[in-house]
């Protein structure tokens, strides 16, 4: 026999529970918890709902107005969304410029003014992202690319069905709701995750992740009634076991789904995964009697699920303001930690902020306001003045110049600036780059450097074991082009960089890896350089090779995108931060070619263990790229050094 749901603006508390324990798990997964390497599937779980909720709401106005409400629409949505949101962006902007470096502020001012706008996920995806390896250096407002897509799609939902209202069918509504989820499920196969822009345009585009939101609106299509469910429904006894295996199968995805899964990018993962989750939702509309209704509601659950919201917003921050501050802390207590603050963020918020202004509008916030409708003005208006004004950062260069930087060396002289200019290009990872980036030419006269670097750019031809770290058509390039593109620099010299994860294991053609330890390993080194010396003489300009610095092993197995990697195989962040292996290889090549070749281990005194800092400044904030003060205290040795070699060859 079928049953009823309660009418559609009722709250259903499984509905709470599975968003607020989803929420919950995937909090932990930020937070360290590397077993759910396949927590990010519960996005798919959030789109769903969202489309579902949304869209009920809107088909249920129409059966009982005639009509929906655009601006009531927007004004609550507003409501929601934006109280919230407006104090994370004021209190990151108030971070921005009381305490973050120069290269977060310079990062925030863009994403302060996209997630207010709402179009962060397109601003990831111009930057080319990457959500599973953006190493040291993740944005503090990444995590608002779903809001991003939400905002979006309540843009056009009510376009949308009032499209399918005017059909008049509702089998001819679902026919075309399925063909557009399919539609996008095909375009998500043919971005596919072939290379760094392509990953990043298919985990955050609108266009790749809509098939979700439609799942979501189809299923409000096919249960709508007048304020409830009218049709009927399987009976306790076959729906029970199908929603525990629906539950099941999102629970499993969280465990045994890899990140950035082909199986779920191009060949229709998430639009699967969608509909599974559309049967759990809809066995907990339809059938309150299920047990899966009266476990997945259980307050606690409900609870968080209420403050979902607020748990997802603060809680990617929080992560990174403790990875940040508390460099050191265990997965354990980084977990319960992180967990605890952001439950109690949320709580506050929910109570202080949000709720007042869903019951009550702005004057929730300040009922002694006449007229607090301002608010809502300067609000939004404060985050982009808070942007400008983060925004207003020096020159990196003129910034640390105003600073009195140690040398690098005791004892050494100071710099000299020569006759004749000298032009340096410089070539590797992000580390050159950012090098090349902070580089203070006010200080070197007679010095210009120019990067022909690419951040994550693996410089062996093989495939790195490693998924997440694909050199993308950008790397490519520019070891294909890496002659022309140093002619085109006009330099006298190119100082190349191992990449800093040149000790991840690659793999061969038939797929298997190729370890540190192994003889093609040191060939494939040894044949990159050779080809980057030969690019150099072909451009007419001499080649200087550098050793790789050490780091902190425990500081880099920290590293936002490869704990669970390194979690599996230690021996590769060890080698990693200890590179005295691929050192040794370059060292005795430069010495066999003529190269002249640039120790940065050894003027660090790497031999003596990890460096964590120098003449009181620290080397590696984020465990991978030099501080401003230390690359500037780096190119106290390192200007001078490469100029005097660069001479020397040409003379």
């Amino acid at each position: 026999m079928g049953v009823t749901a309660a009418p559609a603006r009722a709250r259903v508390a499984s509905l709470d529970g599975i968003r607020g324990g989803f929420m919950l798990l995937f909090m932990a997964y930020h937070f360290g918890l590397t077993v759910l390497g396949g927590a990010w599937t519960g996005i798919n779980v959030f789109f769903v709902l969202s489309g579902f909720l949304i869209a009920r709401l809107l088909l249920v106005e129409r059966e009982r107005f005639g009509r929906v409400d655009l601006l009531g629409f927007y004004r609550r949505r507003a409501r929601r969304l934006l109280p919230a949101l407006i104090a994370l962006l004021l209190v990151l902007a108030v971070w921005g410029l009381a305490f973050a470096d120069d290269a977060a502020r310079r990062q925030l001012r863009g994403d302060l003014v996209a997630t207010l706008g709402f179009v962060m996920n397109w601003r990831l995806i111009a930057q080319a992202d990457q959500y599973f390896a953006e190493f040291g250096s993740a944005s503090m407002l990444r995590h608002a690319w779903t809001l991003s897509v939400e905002e979006q799609f309540y843009v056009v939902v009510p376009l949308l069905l009032a499209v399918l209202a005017w059909l008049g069918s509702r089998r001819i509504a679902a026919v075309v709701l399925v063909l557009l989820a399919l539609a996008s499920a095909w375009w998500t196969a043919q971005v596919g995750v072939g290379d760094a822009t392509a990953q990043a345009h298919a985990y955050y585009g609108t266009d790749t992740r809509v098939q979700s939101l439609l799942v979501g609106v189809l299923l409000a299509h096919l249960v709508a009634g007048t304020g409830a469910v009218t049709r009927r429904v399987p009976s306790r006894g076959v729906l029970e076991p199908v929603a525990w295996a629906s539950l099941l199968g999102l629970l499993t995805a969280l465990v045994l789904v890899d990140p950035m899964s082909s199986l779920f990018f191009e060949r229709g993962g998430i639009l699967v995964q969608s509909a599974i989750v559309a049967v759990l939702v809809w066995a907990c509309v339809a059938r309150p009697d299920l047990s899966v209704h009266h476990v997945l509601g259980w307050r606690p659950l409900a609870w968080l699920g209420e403050r979902s919201y607020g748990l997802y917003l603060y809680h990617w921050p929080v992560k990174l303001w403790i990875e940040r501050g508390v460099p050191q802390i265990g997965t354990a207590a980084e977990i319960v930690v992180g967990c605890l603050v952001t439950t109690l963020l949320a709580s506050l918020s929910y109570r202080y902020l949000e709720r007042p202004v869903l019951d009550h509008g702005l004057r929730g916030l300040v009922p002694r306001l006449r007229r607090p409708g301002w608010l809502a003005v300067v609000g939004p208006a404060s985050v982009v003045v808070m942007a400008v004004l983060v925004g207003q950062v020096p020159a990196t260069g003129q910034a640390v110049a105003a600073r009195d930087v140690p040398p690098l060396r005791a004892g050494q002289p100071a710099y000299e600036a020569g006759e004749e200019p000298t032009r340096i290009a410089v070539f590797g990872d992000s580390l050159p780059d950012r090098l090349a980036e902070v580089f203070p030419a006010e200080q070197y006269e007679d010095l210009s450097v120019t990067s022909l670097a690419v951040p994550g750019c693996d410089l062996l031809e093989s495939r790195i074991a490693y998924r997440e770290l694909q050199q993308d058509d950008e790397c490519r390039a520019a070891k294909r082009d890496f002659a022309a593109n140093v002619r085109d620099a006009d330099v006298d010299t190119v100082l190349v960089m191992l990449p800093t994860f040149a000790a991840i294991p690659h793999e061969d053609p038939a797929g298997e890896p190729i370890w540190l330890e192994s003889p093609q390993f040191r060939r494939e080194v040894l044949d990159a350089l050779d080809r980057l010396r030969e690019g150099a003489a072909e451009s007419g300009t001499t080649m200087q090779v550098a050793t790789l610095p050490c780091r902190d092993p425990r500081q880099m197995a920290t590293i936002p995108g490869i704990s669970t990697y390194v979690a599996d195989h230690p021996e590769v962040i060890d080698a990693t931060a200890e590179p005295s292996v691929v050192n040794d290889w370059v060292r005795a090549w430069a010495r066999a070619r003529s190269v002249p070749l640039v120790d940065l281990y050894d003027v660090l005194g790497c031999g003596d263990g990890p460096v964590q800092e120098i003449n009181d400044v620290t080397l590696f904030s984020d465990g991978l790229h030099f501080d401003d003060e230390a690359a500037a205290m780096v190119w106290t040795w390192l200007a001078p050094t490469v100029r005097d070699r660069a001479r020397e060859v040409t003379r």
